[in-house]
């Protein structure tokens, strides 16, 4: 087999045609799948059957009336690669835009309409290439703005996509400089191998990649959920305490102070015996709200299990790790109380120390749970501060007074 122009164009055509089939399968009996990937493996499936029966009549050309090798074959590219977009938006959880796509064949329709456009293959060329250059650049874009999960796949998907637009851009100056009458003076030159090769290449590539793409998410989607709080999509015990541990090690040589926050939900139990586990699901979803908004970015907030929580504060002395706890409680407190209207009063308590790295983690969780524990015995909406000594030992707590849920300005 040679790669000469007919080889190469049917080619593209069967790679359209088997990339949908192949797609429609993976849909089928992948089922780690998410309604979103599926989805846009159905729009990506569909947009290639139309693609390939679009190259199926343009390489028809000559044989069958020109509305259906000129009109209808471009209008079929024109929806298919424009699907192509659409499946991709909705990959990365945007608007797929279908709408769009039948608008520019709208227009292809309506320009074909007017004689000396449709008898020009020079403006044929400039349209339909224009199109397909923009809706690459789209997908181009996206795969490197929009993608939120820092997928590898997606971002090759990007770096084929361009390549693929470069075809087209080779195709539209060769035919804008060279300026052949019809699709049949310029199918034999060499400037249009150079484009099937890249066209070929590109639709290789955009079979594989939804594909691995679909199972990248998947797997990622497992990941986080072996690190992450099924219920507040805060760390797992696990991932808080390796991450934790992980942070100390590095910082160890270096003599790095960090500070350790145990919180509890007061009266949790009475909630849920009460109102029902909705509701004190509700409750736990609240708070690890509250400690998204209120925490640094350097924080490292983790639920260990019911209503106990931790917060790791790297980096973080006594005073910032106690304005730290307070400023949590409080603001949980009263956005309980605001979003029950006032029918629901729910406080928090904390333990906090302070150590070095030469502290060990063991120990530092130790005293935190034991700060927390103190602050439970003397009541609702209290903070103990545990601190260790210069040689490691455990010092004597402070505790805080209870804070009102009134007080909005406290937080």
């Amino acid at each position: 087999m040679t790669l000469d122009t007919p080889t190469l164009f049917t080619s593209v055509m069967v790679a359209k045609f088997a990339g949908s089939a192949i797609l429609i399968l993976f849909f089928l009996f992948w089922k780690a799948r998410s309604a979103v990937c599926a989805r846009s493996l159905l729009i990506w499936s569909c947009g290639m059957f139309l693609a390939g029966i679009g190259a199926l009549l343009i390489a028809m050309r000559g044989v069958v009336p020109d509305g259906l090798s000129i009109l209808a074959a471009n209008t079929l590219v024109i929806l298919g690669v424009g699907l192509g977009r659409s499946a991709f938006a909705t990959f990365l959880g945007g608007r797929p835009a279908i709408w769009l796509n039948f608008a520019v064949a709208g227009v292809w329709i309506a320009f074909c309409l007017y004689p000396p456009f449709f008898g020009s293959f020079l403006a044929r060329t400039n349209f339909v290439q224009s199109y397909l250059i923009l809706t690459c650049l789209s997908i181009v874009w996206m795969a490197f703005r929009q993608n939120r999960d820092n997928l590898h796949t997606v971002r090759l998907l990007g770096v084929t996509t361009l390549i693929e637009c470069l075809g087209y851009a080779w195709f539209t100056g060769n035919q804008n400089v060279l300026l052949y009458p019809d699709f049949q003076s310029a199918f034999p030159q060499g400037f249009m191998a150079v484009y099937l090769v890249t066209i070929l290449l590109a639709t290789v590539m955009a079979i594989l990649l939804p594909a691995c793409m679909v199972v990248e998410r998947s797997l990622h989607g497992f990941r986080e959920q072996a690190s992450q709080d099924a219920l507040t999509g805060l760390a797992n015990r696990r991932y808080f305490l390796d991450g934790t541990q992980d942070w100390m090690s590095e910082s160890r040589a270096d003599g790095g102070t960090f500070s350790l926050i145990m919180l509890d939900l007061d009266g949790f139990k009475s909630v849920n015996d009460r109102y029902g586990h909705p509701m004190g699901d509700a409750v736990l979803q609240l708070f690890s709200r509250v400690l998204k908004d209120t925490l640094d970015v350097t924080a490292v907030p983790g639920r260990l299990g019911g209503e106990e929580f931790a917060v790791f504060l790297p980096d973080c002395s006594q005073e910032p790790a106690l304005l730290t706890a307070r400023r949590v409680c409080r603001r949980f407190s009263m956005e309980c109380r605001e979003a029950s209207g006032g029918k629901l009063t729910v406080t928090a308590s904390a333990g906090v120390v302070t150590a070095s790295c030469n502290v060990t983690l063991e120990r530092a969780l130790e005293a935190a749970d034991k700060g927390l524990y103190k602050a439970k015995r003397q009541g609702k909406a209290q903070i103990v501060t545990m601190d260790f000594s210069p040689e490691g030992e455990l010092q004597n707590s402070v505790t805080e007074p209870a804070f009102s849920s009134q007080r909005k300005k406290a937080a």
